[in-house]
């Protein structure tokens, strides 16, 4: 299963973690992992291409196939991004949850 935790201090998102495999099907040939991972990929791409990790708003650390997304400094712009991924990983819960499981945490 693959496991999303989502902080937030009032209504901005501070981090975000991805983190697990769907085990939709085989290795390498999962669709729903791979769904996830193409959303939050781009995501952090864009991030990055934005210049929030040049400014050191954020930072994205990548282990072990997991992403984990820590807010420094609040932006608007990086918080509707973020938003973007939330909204994203919410749509696959309605089809996939049994395979994706989402949890909020207010700081």
């Amino acid at each position: 299963m693959i496991k999303v935790q989502i902080k937030r201090n009032n209504k901005y998102i501070t981090q975000i973690k991805i983190k697990g495999h769907a085990q939709f099907g085989e290795y390498g040939k999962d669709l729903v992992c791979a769904g996830v991972s193409a959303v939050a990929t781009g995501i952090c791409n864009t991030l990055a291409k934005k210049g929030f990790l040049e400014e050191k708003k954020c930072a994205i650390i990548l282990k072990n196939g997991n992403i984990m997304i820590d807010v420094y400094e609040n932006d608007e712009i990086m918080q509707v991004i973020l938003e973007t991924l939330v909204i994203s990983l919410e749509s696959f819960t309605e089809d996939y949850h049994q395979y994706i499981k989402i949890t909020y945490e207010e700081e």
